[in-house]
């Protein structure tokens, strides 16, 4: 299994995944904003290719739970690590106090978004549609 053949829809799912340490489906769906049988289609994708696991639930035989696999945990971190590399390239050109300044300016923003996040629902609620006339 390569990086290359894993798509950022799929990298998103595994990174909210590993945000929770396990899961269902359904709030995978809901969590994703896809429907039940897209993310159906990608949780099984993704077991195919050896990133989740699913198995029942210990109490109700009938759920299923999704968490990742070691591969997946490996993967996100390869990831990661090419994302800290590419974001230290770029911004090596900026002095000391500049990346201080970004530093804590991003940590206020993700502080922010984070208590924003806490407060509102996964899923926005769709609005009614006007009837046509």
């Amino acid at each position: 299994m390569s990086e290359a053949s894993v798509t950022l829809p799929q990298v998103l799912l595994l990174s909210r995944v590993a945000a929770v340490g396990s899961t269902s489906p359904s709030d995978i769906a809901v969590e994703a904003q896809a429907s039940a049988p897209a993310a159906s289609q990608m949780i099984e994708r993704l077991v195919k290719q050896g990133l989740l696991r699913r198995i029942e639930d210990r109490r109700d035989r009938r759920r299923k739970v999704i968490s990742l696999s070691s591969a997946a945990r490996a993967l996100l971190g390869r990831l990661e690590a090419a994302r800290a590399s590419d974001y230290a390239m770029g911004l090596a050109p900026l002095g000391a106090e500049m990346k201080s300044a970004m530093a804590a300016l991003l940590r206020q923003a993700a502080d922010e978004l984070e208590g924003a996040r806490a407060h509102r629902p996964l899923r926005p609620r769709r609005q009614p549609r006007e009837a046509s006339r």
